[in-house]
C-alpha cells in the first residue's frame, strides 16, 4: 500500500487521460523516491523542475489509500491550507461524499509526505493519504475505518508484511483516484489558479511569483 497502490493510482490516471483528448495546460506525472530519507526525491524536483514552480497550478499526491471499501467522506489532509479544498468538496459532492478533516492530525502527515516539497516552494498541494482519519465506510462506519487504520498502521505499516492482499476491497481507493482525475482535468482545461489562505504559512511564496503568471 505505502506506496505501490499510490503509485498505480498515479499511473491509472496518466493512462485514462493520455487515452482523452490533450489537456489546455500541461500535467506532470512524477513518481518520487526516497520519502522517508527527508522526501529527497521530491526536493530534487523542486530544486530543477521540469517546469518552473512559480508556473506550477498545483500538486495533487497519492500517498497511501485506504483498502476496506467504499466511504461516504474524503479526508482532507491538512484543512485550511488552499482554494484547492473548496475543488476537493466540489468534486467529492459529485461522488455523494463529504470531506471530513483528518482526526489524527498530531501525526503531522501534512508536513511529511512528498507534497511538501513542493507546497514550500509555493505550490498549491492536496494530498490523500488514509492513514490521516478514518473514513466514514458505507460498511461498517467511521468505526471501520478507525479499525482499518488500526489494523493497517498498528500491523504492517513501513514493514514487510505492507504487501497486496485479496482480501483488499479498492473501491474507496478507486474512488480517490477518480477525484484527482476529475480535479486534474476541470484545472487542466480552465485559466484558474489556486491560491493559499490568507492564513497558510505558504502564501507568502506564491505571493513573491505571482508576477511570473500567464
Amino acid at each position: 500500500n505505502d506506496d505501490a497502490l499510490g503509485t498505480a493510482g498515479v499511473l491509472e490516471i496518466a493512462r485514462v487521460l493520455k487515452a482523452g483528448p490533450p489537456l489546455e495546460r500541461s500535467v506532470v506525472f512524477a513518481l518520487w523516491t526516497a520519502e522517508e530519507s527527508g522526501l529527497v526525491g521530491s526536493r530534487a524536483y523542486a530544486v530543477d523542475p521540469v517546469y518552473p514552480l512559480e508556473t506550477t497550478v498545483a500538486n495533487f499526491t497519492l500517498d497511501i489509500l485506504q483498502t476496506a471499501g467504499a466511504a461516504r467522506d474524503v479526508i482532507l489532509v491538512g484543512e485550511g491550507q488552499s482554494s484547492l479544498e473548496d475543488d476537493l468538496a466540489r468534486v467529492a459532492a459529485q461522488q455523494g461524499r463529504y470531506l471530513t478533516p483528518e482526526n489524527l492530525p498530531e501525526n503531522g502527515l501534512f508536513y511529511r509526505a512528498d507534497h511538501f516539497s513542493l507546497a514550500r516552494a509555493g505550490v498549491p498541494v492536496l494530498l490523500l493519504m488514509g492513514i490521516a482519519g478514518g473514513a466514514d465506510l458505507v460498511e461498517g462506519g467511521r468505526a471501520a475505518g478507525n479499525q482499518w487504520i488500526a489494523d493497517y498502521v498498528g500491523n504492517c505499516y513501513h514493514k514487510p508484511c505492507d504487501a497486496w492482499s485479496p482480501d483488499w476491497d479498492l473501491t474507496g481507493a478507486v474512488q480517490d483516484i477518480e477525484l484527482f482525475r476529475v480535479l486534474l482535468e476541470d484545472l487542466g482545461n480552465s485559466t484558474r489558479w489556486p491560491d493559499w489562505r490568507a492564513e497558510s504559512e505558504f502564501r507568502a511564496v506564491r505571493e513573491s511569483s505571482a508576477a511570473a503568471r500567464p
